[in-house]
């Protein structure tokens, strides 16, 4: 009964994992669409979604902490902490699968290419140079050029990277908040 248990449980992670993986898909199709559109409402959408995600990725692993107290599955943080990681790490690659499906077949260098045409006009150059930041204007410029000939899996594995730390850190605060929380019904 324990390991149909701890099935059932690995289910639900692998479901919560998704909903958040589809979650920053939607965060990174809104910076696409700020980037390619030079709108910066899409963008802001994206910083909003982005901040709103992290009561739901708590939710999340609220539900995995009952649902594993129903099924009386014993918990430790260990557990708790495992079981939240799992979560981030469906969510990075469905997201990371994601991006190399952008990067590989639909991009075709047109995202670093907007981004490049953003930095390089006047009004752009000019805020800079008013905020005195001419030496940081160059090395994003030098950046962007030098992302822009990476291969898309290099650009997905920056992305996925990025995630991951994120993650790794995300999960021991949230699994913090879930080892710590007492389901209403079960009290």
């Amino acid at each position: 009964m324990p390991n149909e248990n701890l099935s059932i449980l690995r289910k639900f992670v692998m479901e919560y994992g998704s909903i958040l993986g589809l979650c920053w898909v939607v965060v990174f199709a809104c910076y696409i669409a700020g980037f390619r559109m030079q709108n910066g409402l899409f963008m802001l959408v994206g910083i909003c979604t982005l901040i709103a995600l992290l009561p739901i990725e708590i939710f999340l692993g609220m539900r995995m902490k009952k649902r594993a107290m129903q099924l009386e599955i014993p918990i430790s943080p260990l557990f708790t902490y495992m079981n939240v990681l799992s979560i981030f790490m469906y969510a990075c690659m469905l997201s990371g699968c994601m991006e190399f499906i952008y990067f590989a077949y639909i991009d075709k260098g047109e995202l670093f290419t907007a981004i490049n045409t953003m930095l390089t006009s006047p009004d752009t150059q000019a805020l800079y140079r008013q905020a005195g930041m001419t030496d940081y204007y160059k090395q994003a410029i030098a950046m962007i050029q030098e992302l822009e000939y990476l291969s898309p899996f290099d650009k997905t594995m920056l992305l996925f990277n990025n995630s991951f730390v994120t993650s790794i850190i995300l999960s021991i605060l949230i699994s913090v908040v879930t080892y710590f929380y007492k389901p209403a019904t079960l009290k």
